[in-house]
Parts: structure tokens; sequence; C-alpha cells
């Protein structure tokens, strides 16, 4: 498979909360980028690819609000621990300027 992105995308281990409509699920980020996110949970989202999420990550002590659409989402296991969990490939639709700002800074000292 092709790989269509257009950011570089950075190895971060970030918190994530993700909602909608009074569902809430968390997760932890495996990839940042300026425009998505591969983060995996322990539950599948129940939300049709469309749907746009609010995704709130904690970063030291940083919080950010972003909008995404999820784009794809598979059962997965984890290499280094063989946890079981859910694989989800999120895009992001609004991001705030600290977001950009905060990846921009994790780019520059990669």
């Amino acid at each position: 498979m092709s790989d269509n992105r257009n950011e570089v995308r950075l190895e971060k281990k970030l918190l994530v909360n993700i909602g909608k409509d009074g569902f809430d699920s968390m997760g932890l980020t495996s990839n940042v980028s300026k425009n998505g996110l591969f983060v995996t949970t322990t539950e599948a989202l129940p939300l049709p690819v469309e749907s746009e999420v609010s995704i709130l990550i904690g970063a030291a002590d940083e919080t950010f609000t972003l909008k995404g659409r999820i784009m794809w989402s598979k059962e997965s296991t984890d290499e280094s621990t063989g946890e079981a969990g859910v694989a989800t490939g999120i895009q992001i639709t609004e991001a705030t300027p600290q977001y950009l700002a905060f990846v921009e800074k994790m780019l520059a000292n990669n």
C-alpha cells in the first residue's frame, strides 16, 4: 500500500481521549503529524468513517483539543507487549495553532 501523506510523522506517545455524542475512548498515539494521528485504543470506535470526532491530547503541561475523522480502524497486537488493541488512523480536520506549534517544535527537536 502506498503512503500518500504529505506531512512527516513523528513517533510519539501521547495520551488521547476520543469522543463523539457521549462516546469516549482513551488511547495512546504511536505517531503524530500536523494532519493526522495513529492511535491505539482498547476498544473499537463505533463511528462511521465520515464522522467528526473530538480529540483531546495531553502532552506534558499542555492539552490540545482537535477535531478529526476516523479514516480506518482495525484490531491489532502490540509486538513489544503482546497486548491486543484497536489501531486507528485519524485525519485531523481542525487543529489549534498551539497544536501545530507543538508538532513543529517536536519536528525541530527530532
